[in-house]
C-alpha cells in the first residue's frame, strides 16, 4: 500500500460525493418544478410524561410549518390535513447513495476511516486539500450539500 493509493481513494470518494450531490440537486429541482415541497422535521422529544412532540419545517427556508404532540399518528394526520394533495416530500427521501468506491490497494478498514474523516465537520477543506493536492475551493465544491 502506498500513500498514492490512499490519496487516489480519497479523490475518488470526493468525486463520487460530488456526482451524487449533483444528482440529488437535480432530483430536488425536478420534483419542486413538478409542484412538490420539501419538508424536514419529525419527532422532537419524548417528554417526561411520555408525550411525543414533533415539528414539520420547510426544508428550503427552515420555517416552522406546524408542531404538535401525540406521536406519529398525530404527525401523519396533521401532515395529511395540511397536504391533502400529497405534494410534501421529506427531504430524507431524496438521498440515494450510489455504489461505494472500491478501496483498491488499501484495507477496507482504512477506507471506512477515510470516509469518517471526510464526513467529520471538524475536518477542514484545507486539511483535505493539503492531503489530496487539490485547491481548497475544489474540495469545498466536492463537499458542498444543497
Amino acid at each position: 500500500m502506498t500513500d498514492t493509493a490512499v490519496r487516489e481513494y480519497v479523490r475518488a470518494v470526493l468525486r463520487q460525493r460530488l456526482t451524487e450531490e449533483e444528482a440529488r440537486r437535480e432530483r430536488i429541482r425536478s420534483l419542486e418544478e413538478a409542484g412538490h415541497r420539501f419538508i424536514s422535521g419529525g419527532q422532537t422529544s419524548s417528554g417526561s410524561d411520555d408525550v411525543q412532540t414533533w415539528a414539520i419545517t420547510d426544508w428550503r427556508t427552515g420555517d416552522l410549518i406546524v408542531h404538535g404532540a401525540g406521536g406519529i399518528e398525530a404527525y401523519d394526520a396533521t401532515a395529511a390535513r395540511l397536504d391533502p394533495d400529497g405534494k410534501w416530500l421529506h427531504i430524507d427521501t431524496v438521498d440515494e447513495d450510489g455504489p461505494e468506491v472500491e478501496p483498491a490497494g488499501i484495507p477496507a478498514s482504512l477506507a471506512d476511516a477515510l470516509h469518517d474523516w471526510l464526513g467529520y465537520s471538524s475536518t477542514s477543506d484545507e486539511d483535505i486539500a493539503g492531503f489530496v493536492g487539490w485547491s481548497v475551493e475544489e474540495v469545498a465544491r466536492h463537499r458542498e450539500e444543497a
